[in-house]
């Protein structure tokens, strides 16, 4: 069994110029700058371009400051779209928006106990990893395995209980097959021994959430451990500088929806 597709279209959204408003954790980083993170997300979009991918970017929306993460309110299997109900009120109804652009899939609507992030949710090789944490409770991960069983029926989904960051991909994801980078920073019981664990330095921590897309793996830029875990997994290598998303707890998975 692999879940991982080529990938042929990714959905984006412009940052608004309110972005800054968004919820974050990483206070200590200071205020995003605005114009430095446009020019960001123009280079993380032509770098999906060059991967082959077709991009459809989609306006600002001053309703949502955190709207341009857009991993959050889907997640995309095949040809299904489950609608993520959020952990954080204010990011409920991003959502709403992007349907209209995923109306060529088959939308799921999870029942309302049902919590989940798309950041919470890393499609590996062979199973899903679905953290379990303060935007993810145990509903949301029932409400998300059935519905991925409705596509694959003997597809593997795992819950992760996990703290230390706020996403399960801000500190795990999947490398290249069986080989998994993380940051120290997350703490979890789940069992990682079936995979290669490359475990950063903690001033490299936000550089553990990597995506891997059609041959080639996007790494934070400046991260000389990571890019090293990377060039021994895959010939392409793409760092892209993230430093005004990191201020706002956003990585390189976070700011497109890939199918």
């Amino acid at each position: 069994m692999h879940l991982l597709p080529s990938f042929t279209r990714a959905l984006m959204r412009r940052p608004a110029p309110n972005f800054a408003e968004g919820l974050t954790t990483a206070t200590c980083l200071g205020a995003p700058d605005y114009q430095r993170a446009m020019r960001q997300f123009e280079a993380y979009a032509q770098a999906l371009r060059d991967c082959g991918l077709e991009v459809a970017v989609l306006p600002a929306d001053e309703r949502f400051p955190d709207g341009h993460f857009v991993e959050d309110p889907f997640v995309i299997f095949r040809d299904l779209a489950f609608h993520c109900r959020s952990g954080a009120p204010t990011r409920r109804n991003e959502g709403e928006s992007l349907k209209p652009h995923l109306s060529h899939l088959r939308i799921f609507e999870p029942p309302s106990d049902a919590l989940i992030d798309g950041g919470d949710v890393l499609f590996c090789a062979d199973r899903v990893l679905v953290g379990i944490g303060d935007r993810s409770n145990r509903a949301g991960f029932e409400a998300l395995r059935a519905a991925l069983e409705s596509v694959q029926r003997d597809i593997r989904v795992d819950p992760v209980p996990f703290c230390g960051v706020l996403h399960l991909k801000s500190g795990l994801t999947e490398l290249a097959p069986d080989v998994l980078i993380r940051d120290p920073a997350l703490r979890t019981d789940y069992e990682l021994t079936w995979a290669k664990v490359i475990e950063l330095p903690p001033e490299e921590g936000y550089a553990a959430d990597v995506m891997p897309v059609n041959g080639a793996v996007f790494v934070a830029a400046d991260c000389p451990r990571a890019y090293e875990a990377a060039i021994e997994c895959c010939e392409r290598v793409i760092t892209l500088d993230l430093s005004e998303f990191v201020k706002m707890d956003g990585g390189l998975t976070c700011l497109s929806l890939r199918y």
